[in-house]
């Protein structure tokens, strides 16, 4: 079988995309996007989108499992951020794909974003860490259209179903319009905005940003971007792979320093992709 690209080259690549998305480091489906750019060489940046999203889709199908069993999903949460994540989805797959198709173009937009991840990466690792979590079950004790209260490790947290919506919308938009998740987007979003603790966070972000990477998929497809399905065979597996043993190296593994050191990497390929 013939490949327009190096398949041994995407699988190895993908499985360590895949291996920094399950250890939540940060940076794995924006490093996809970088082998999609510099190492492929795809020319056509509306794939890249697809791809990219595809890839971020099948890690979530290993990690939020494994999130569960901990605990760790808030469902009302992310179910009132999935109400305006589809619609934020479509715009912003329509917009991309109709104002931002020039790789060129892309590639400095993509860029510009992976500086500000790297940024906030850095940031977050020079902070003190925070204390431990409480090991428990978060519990929706009350809904209302003003406010759903969830209570979780002798705490109560209170949020409003509206402005989580909204900000499903605006994620949505952002993370369809560049063809990434959008994690680092809302994981700020639901512990500084809707101030819900980190232990929680990090799982339920994944599981909310499922609905919108579906719809965006789709929406592209329906605006009928070409896409190498030989490609992605070749890259679900290695994320899947990936990502199976991101949590099996995690206890050997110092999470910070890894963190720190994907941060610095993608921070120096952003300022590449924007001054080049």
């Amino acid at each position: 079988m013939e490949f327009a690209f190096n398949p041994w080259l995407a699988f190895s690549w993908c499985v360590l995309c895949g291996f920094l998305m399950s250890m939540g480091a940060g940076g794995g489906g924006i490093l996809a996007g970088v082998g999609h750019i510099s190492l492929l060489g795809i020319g056509d940046p509306n794939m890249i989108k697809v791809v990219n999203q595809i890839l971020e889709f099948s890690s979530r199908l290993v990690s939020v499992p494994l999130y569960q069993r901990q605990q760790r999903l808030v469902w009302s949460l992310a179910l009132t951020f999935g109400v305006g994540a589809p619609f934020g989805a479509i715009a912003g797959s329509w917009v991309s794909k109709n104002h931002l198709s020039d790789l060129a173009l892309y590639r400095a937009v993509f860029g510009g974003l992976i500086i500000l991840v790297a940024a906030r990466t850095l940031w977050e690792g020079l902070r003190r860490r925070t204390k431990a979590q409480v090991v428990d079950r978060p519990r929706t004790v009350a809904y209302g259209w003003r406010a759903f209260r969830v209570h979780f490790g002798g705490e109560e947290f209170a949020f409003s179903p509206w402005t989580s919506a909204l900000g499903g919308f605006a994620i949505s938009f952002v993370g369809s319009l560049l063809g990434v998740g959008g994690g680092f987007l809302v994981t700020p979003f639901m512990a500084s905005v809707l101030l819900f603790p980190m232990y929680l966070v990090i799982g339920t972000s994944l599981v909310a940003l499922m609905i919108p990477l579906t719809v965006s998929v789709l929406t592209y497809l329906a605006l009928a971007v070409g896409v190498d399905w030989k490609l992605v065979a070749v890259e679900v597996p290695a994320v899947l792979l990936g990502a199976s043993i991101g949590p099996a190296l995690n206890r050997y593994m110092h999470e910070r320093a890894l963190k720190m050191f994907v941060a610095a990497v993608l921070l120096a390929i952003g300022i590449y992709y924007v001054v080049v």
